[in-house]
């Protein structure tokens, strides 16, 4: 009875241990493998003029080169399908669907550009994205380079276990009103998907005022600690208007 009750002790702790592993979170993509990937943007502006934008884009994203500890991804737009609703007037465009309304035309003008164009961004090993570049395409469409700067969290120095927290900072240039996010970012849990990491933080202006929040969470491959799929609300409220985005990225199973 006494072997068996510490041979039990024993299992027990060692099925403690392995739960609480230590993990060193490290980006390590194939490169020149394309990941195909669905992002669903929702957008709601409560304001002078309230505006509701659905936006489904289908995504190919691609780990092109490796310097150092920097990745540079080279991503693109293959279709996308949009939901824009302003006020009495309601507009709809999708990329695989030629409409022969007017309004919808001239919304698919304007949407049509974004298709295929080269988004280029550099991110570090441990998931911070040093350089983001939009195309003059994007920009014109009053696109925020940090919808593509969220593709990773950010990572910590250490390994570490289910439960621990690690905060950054992340500047956000040539924003009119934005300065920088400071989040919080806790490793939940290992399951059948990969790991789960959860995001908290708050978005400052320039006088280093709160006015915003980002809630979220990301779920990581095992392997390549690359996001399999990650969820993220942003609230900002400034200048008279409330903005609500959340972004849904998930990778494409091949």
């Amino acid at each position: 009875m006494k072997r068996l009750f510490i041979t039990g002790l024993a299992l027990c702790i060692g099925l403690l241990t392995f739960a609480q592993e230590a993990v060193d979170f490290r980006l390590t993509p194939e490169i020149g493998k394309p990941l195909n990937i669905n992002m669903l943007l929702k957008t709601d502006v409560e304001g002078p003029q309230d505006v509701i934008m659905d936006m489904n884009m289908k995504m190919e994203m691609t780990p092109a080169s490796k310097e150092g500890e920097n990745y540079t991804i080279e991503s693109a737009v293959r279709q996308i399908k949009v939901d824009l609703n302003a006020g009495m007037m309601t507009l709809s465009y999708d990329s695989e669907v030629e409409s022969t309304d007017p309004t919808a035309q001239m919304l698919g003008a304007e949407f049509s550009k974004l298709l295929n164009q080269k988004i280029t961004s550099v991110v570090t090993e441990k998931g911070k994205t040093v350089d983001i570049s939009l195309p003059a395409e994007f920009s014109s469409q009053g696109f925020d380079p940090n919808s593509f700067a969220n593709m990773s969290p950010s990572f910590p120095d250490k390994a570490v276990t289910p439960g621990e927290s690690w905060e950054s900072i992340s500047e956000i240039p040539d924003h009119p009103l934005l300065s920088k996010v400071e989040m919080l970012s806790t490793y939940r849990e290992k399951n059948a998907e990969g790991y789960v990491i959860d995001v908290k933080g708050k978005v400052l202006d320039a006088s280093g005022n709160e006015v915003g929040t980002i809630v979220g969470d990301y779920t990581l491959d095992q392997d390549t600690h690359y996001t399999k799929s990650s969820n993220l609300k942003t609230t900002i409220e400034t200048q008279g208007a409330k903005i609500v985005s959340e972004v849904e990225m998930n990778v494409i199973a091949e």
